[in-house]
């Protein structure tokens, strides 16, 4: 009569057996742990190279939304000298005049009404609030930690700007017809010139720059130059011929 019980044959194949799995199973495990820590180091190998690859795009993006802004901001300061009957006004405040690669950026300017339609004797930072203290709508800043900070990207100083009037040096001011109505010696060529600069481009031996022309008629051009990669282009309005 055979025995209920497994022989001890058995019993040690059966040992056996579960030693094999459990040997095989640590050893897929580690394989797995393995291969993920390369797949990880690989990724992490692409994901520099993508961003070397896309970062002078996002630099040149930057660069166009800053100077996308001051255009905007000349923009509506001539629409609301017109609307508004009174006399507006941009003034720059800060500019990054070495536009050394190395240092942060730099680039302040206000926007401001003023109390008369000509010949204003104080001026309000927006919003029109009559002398309250909200300035929300007027304070401009690509600066480090400013509102509208642009790393790398800087406002390049400006030409000399004597403004009409009193109290208008480094500022352009519209009229409630729309014009421009700081003195002819302020436009060289006819126009008014200001840079936005891509400062990393100029540490990679690259000069990159949005230029906005404003005229004496109130409108502005926006060009766009890159010294490799970019050919001059026109984004914006046309020239107005000045009264």
């Amino acid at each position: 009569m055979g025995s209920f019980f497994p022989s001890r044959d058995v019993t040690k194949r059966d040992e056996a057996a579960d030693r094999a799995g459990s040997d095989l199973a640590s050893t897929r495990s580690g394989h797995t742990l393995v291969e993920l820590a390369v797949a990880i180091a690989i990724v992490g190998i692409l994901a520099g190279m993508g961003w070397t690859a896309i970062q002078p795009e996002v630099d040149r993006f930057r660069m166009l939304k800053a100077a996308r802004l001051l255009h905007s901001d000349l923009q509506s300061l001539r629409a609301l000298a017109i609307s508004s009957n009174r006399e507006t006004r941009i003034v720059f405040l800060v500019a990054d005049d070495a536009l050394d690669p190395d240092d942060v950026q730099v680039g302040e300017w206000l926007l401001q009404a003023g109390d008369r339609s000509t010949g204003s004797v104080e001026w309000d930072t927006l919003p029109i609030d009559e002398g309250a203290a909200d300035n929300s709508q007027g304070e401009r800043s690509l600066s480090d930690d400013g509102a509208d900070e642009a790393p790398h990207i800087s406002l390049a100083r400006w030409p000399t700007l004597v403004g009409p009037g009193t109290d208008n040096a480094d500022a352009i001011v519209f009229s409630p017809r729309g014009w421009v109505t700081n003195p002819a010696t302020d436009f060289a060529d006819g126009y008014v010139a200001l840079r936005i600069v891509n400062k990393r481009a100029l540490a990679d031996g690259r000069t990159e720059e949005a230029t906005l022309r404003l005229s004496r008629g109130g409108l502005a051009r926006l060009e766009l130059g890159d010294s490799s990669t970019l050919p001059t282009t026109t984004v914006g309005v046309a020239e107005a011929t000045a009264p």
